[in-house]
């Protein structure tokens, strides 16, 4: 059971990032999630600002990892920086998806580097804006030798990381947040460009219930992306009527190979839940049999035959009772 819980995770996972590569959820995002496209409508953003020709490579997080060049294909989707990389001697650590997106109007358009990740745990031991941070501090490291050379520091690109938390604890669910750099005055009349510091931003969008309506559109549109108990066909109609994405064939297809893995996890949750349930009711009564059997001085032989536990087990139980075998 536990392997199998695994390898859906995995594979769920996977699924939800080609799902988040369309260029229609993805400009979805950048207009409520990032300043910078917040005043121009998604079509546009879909249209004018993700490009079918961006750079495509698979790249370490960690300076001392081998990085490794893949490709996404399709013409539907945006060309990601979609980044992995293997340790020698820890885990896989990987950017799920990475891509740029460029601010028309300019003689250069403005380029930023985008991190999207897919958080299947919002608890995962540490703050997860610090991890957020990191990935937009080693965005910006790398780009030396490859944006600018030298001392042309003016030429560092805005980095983003956004966090998707499908499942957050219930007092986080439903909202969104952003931590960013800014200039502290001390004393003196400002002078730097706000560009200048504003150089990277992590953003956790936490998730809730696809069934309750939320304030912001993106939130309702990741809330049935994700949901757990909406149908393929609910899905799809709710992406075309209320946020005008058109159900291609191979998009409409990956929406419903997440949905049923999504269903595959809950109803092997639930499968776990009762088998661990029901070891921890045994488990109780095993207990609740020795202490009796312990207060009324049964023989410890007997005790064992009955229970299941080894002396020593029942020992500690008979100390912690303030008793002594017999």
């Amino acid at each position: 059971m536990t392997i199998d819980l695994i390898s859906d995770r995995a594979k769920y996972d996977e699924c939800a990032k080609k799902i988040l590569t369309y260029k229609a959820i993805i400009a979805w995002i950048l207009k409520s999630c990032t300043k910078e496209f917040s005043q121009y409508s998604v079509n546009f953003i879909c249209n004018n600002c993700l490009k079918d020709d961006a750079e495509i490579s698979k790249r370490a997080v960690h300076q001392d990892q081998l990085d490794r060049d893949e490709k996404l294909n399709g013409d539907k989707r945006i060309e990601c920086l979609n980044s992995e990389a293997n340790a020698v001697k820890d885990q896989t650590v990987y950017y799920d998806i990475r891509f740029k997106a460029y601010l028309p109007g300019n003689i250069e358009p403005i380029q930023l580097i985008i991190n999207l990740e897919i958080q299947l745990n919002d608890t995962p031991g540490y703050p997860l804006v610090t991890r957020g941070f990191y990935y937009c501090a080693r965005m910006i490291s790398e780009q030396y030798g490859t944006i600018f050379t030298d001392e042309h520091y003016e030429k560092i690109q805005k980095a983003y990381s956004i966090w998707i938390c499908p499942d957050p604890a219930k007092k986080r669910k439903n909202g969104i947040f952003k931590y960013h750099t800014i200039e502290d005055t001390i004393l003196g009349k400002s002078y730097t460009d706000p560009q200048s510091y504003d150089l990277m931003e992590v953003v956790i969008v936490n998730l809730g219930d696809a069934d309750k309506e939320s304030e912001l559109e993106i939130l309702d549109l990741l809330n049935i992306l994700f949901s757990t108990s909406a149908t393929p066909e609910e899905k799809k109609k709710r992406l075309h009527e209320d946020f005008d994405i058109a159900m291609t064939e191979e998009f409409e297809s990956e929406v419903r190979d997440m949905c049923n893995l999504s269903r595959a996890l809950v109803d092997q949750g639930i499968e776990q839940g009762i088998e661990q349930g029901m070891k921890q009711g045994v488990e109780k009564e095993k207990m609740s049999l020795a202490q009796m059997m312990i207060e009324e001085k049964e023989p410890v032989d007997k005790i064992s035959k009955y229970t299941g536990y080894a002396i020593d087990k029942l020992k500690e139980i008979a100390a912690a009772m303030g008793q002594t075998l017999v």
